[in-house]
């Protein structure tokens, strides 16, 4: 999963954030602050009579600008009134998240609940599982998780069934191609469908320079733009490990459609279409050449073009680009759906009241507003809606700035967009396509490569990275021309020779593992 990927679920546009759960007395965070220190219990203090809620303690990364003290606090206690649970931050610069967050789960400090890959942490001894939790307090919980993302749940399984976390993320399709439907007006074409349709496109805009004095830049990609946005069009499967008809598990270029694709690539960029420098630069530079109206179309992560969009709109309004909705190779879809992440919320060992940490997370999971007032703050004070039947909201401040949030869910992110036109574009592709398997492939092992044992693949293959750096050079080289296409099947010998049949035995026998194992 892509860092921006994370912080759209995590926080549709702000932080990242997590659960945790109530106090008992003597524990050592019964008296700690959203800030870290402790609070003043005498100042604190309430009557004996009136019964405090439980607090549930959350691992959190720091907002860049904190909120406003006293909004801080009148979220707390909205928190309080509409959950009767109090959720207390602990809150750990983004430089130092994991290595903070391992520190605090080796200690008695740790949080209650917080967000990790549910398979590491439980081989760590760190976590507990909550599948009885989920089946008496987790309803809502369940019932907010499409049935379309049913995988979701194994990936944070054992292989007993047992439930180690509530999923955030389902398998997703973040790289796309998108087109600048302005400029497809210009040049008095329609949205492609075929990839030939599509080649025709990138022609005119190379002929017809909407840009201007030879500045247009008919297609951007980065090599995982094209693999993952346009090559499954080529191939019976998505992008990814695939099984051969000898009951192997191969790479992707392996696959002769794959080859097919690269050969395309290579006319492409022999015709100028891709932009002779694409894979010489960063994502900042491509973020700066799409803001200089200079980019007529992109096969890259969807937030490389999203994101510069609205800056772009400044000076050219009507600018916009749009993903081609039923553009089709000669093998089908084009986008790659990848595998379910063990990615969760997860619930502590030592968490001091797990009851109290799945209600909250079933209280959030109950309505969207639950789920705004710890993102956005309090309804009509913090946020406000534009429209509310499609969920659509504005910020009115920034005076609270999310500390509160936790137990995020793509779930939610699929269901809510925003006003601010810097945001907007990337939530609709989300709302739209990324996790939609009706536009995209699936990688082919996606339903059962979470249980793969990263440990002993990356034992038995001490040269796994050699063998994908040389794969991206050698396949860069054949789109450039600075390789021809005729040594293609001498590239697959080489691979070999660097010890692909290790890589082959070791993915066919962790795959035919994963499919016996019955989870």
């Amino acid at each position: 999963m892509g860092k921006s990927t994370w912080k759209v679920v995590l926080a549709g546009v702000l932080a990242a954030g997590t659960i945790g759960c109530s106090e008992q007395s003597g524990g050592t965070n019964s008296n700690k602050s959203a800030d870290g220190t402790k609070a003043d219990s005498s100042a604190s203090a309430k009557p004996a009579d009136k019964k405090e809620p439980p607090k549930v303690y959350v691992y959190t990364g720091a907002p860049a600008n904190p909120s406003k003290a006293a909004d801080l606090e009148l979220v707390r206690k909205e928190i309080i009134a509409k959950s009767g649970i109090e959720i207390v931050p602990i809150i750990a610069p983004v430089s130092q998240y994991e290595e903070k967050l391992n520190l605090l789960l080796a200690s008695n400090e740790s949080p209650d609940l917080f967000p990790g890959a549910s398979d590491v942490y439980r081989i760590k001894g760190a976590t507990q599982p909550i599948t009885g939790l989920l089946d008496q307090y987790g309803s809502n919980i369940r019932k907010l998780w499409p049935k379309d993302w049913a995988n979701a749940w194994p990936a944070v399984s054992d292989d007993k069934g047992q439930i180690w976390g509530v999923p955030i993320i389902p398998a997703l399709a973040e790289k796309t191609a998108m087109i600048r439907t302005d400029w497809l007006k210009k040049v008095n074409l329609p949205m492609p469908t075929t990839m030939d349709e599509f080649e025709n496109v990138l022609k005119a805009f190379k002929e017809q320079d909407p840009a201007g004095k030879g500045q247009t830049i008919p297609l951007l990609v980065d090599l995982i733009g094209l693999n993952l946005g346009l090559s499954a069009g080529f191939m019976d499967v998505g992008y990814g490990n695939w099984l051969d008809k000898d009951g192997k598990i191969k790479p992707a270029e392996l696959h002769p459609g794959y080859k097919q694709f690269v050969a395309k690539m290579a006319e492409w960029y022999q015709k100028g279409y891709i932009y002779k420098e694409t894979f010489t630069i960063n994502w900042d530079r491509m973020k700066e050449l799409i803001k200089q109206n200079r980019v007529a179309s992109t096969a890259l992560h969807v937030t490389v073009v999203t994101n510069p969009q609205a800056a772009l709109q400044t000076t050219v309004p009507e600018a916009k680009y749009e993903v081609p909705p039923a553009l089709k190779g000669p093998q089908g879809n084009v986008r790659t759906m990848q595998g379910y992440s063990t990615y969760g919320t997860l619930l502590s060992k030592t968490a001091r009241d797990p009851q109290a940490a799945v209600k909250l997370l079933d209280w959030i999971h109950s309505d969207i507003e639950n789920y705004f007032l710890l993102m956005y703050g309090i309804k009509d004070k913090h946020w406000r809606y534009i429209d509310p039947a499609n969920h659509i909201v504005e910020r009115i401040n920034q005076d609270y700035a999310g500390e509160f949030l936790t137990g995020s869910s793509f779930a939610y992110t699929v269901q809510f967009s925003s006003s601010d036109p810097a945001v907007k574009p990337e939530i609709e592709y989300y709302n739209k396509y990324v996790a939609n398997p009706v536009t995209s492939k699936a990688e082919f092992t996606s339903g059962v490569s979470y249980k793969f044992d990263q440990k002993a693949i990356a034992d038995k293959l001490p040269n796994r990275e050699d063998i994908s750096r040389m794969i991206n050079e050698e396949v860069t080289k054949f789109i450039m021309g600075a390789r021809p296409m005729a040594d293609y099947d001498k590239f697959v010998q080489d691979l070999y020779a660097a010890g692909l049949d290790k890589w082959i035995d070791v993915y066919t026998e962790q795959y035919n593992k994963a499919k016996s194992s019955g989870q």
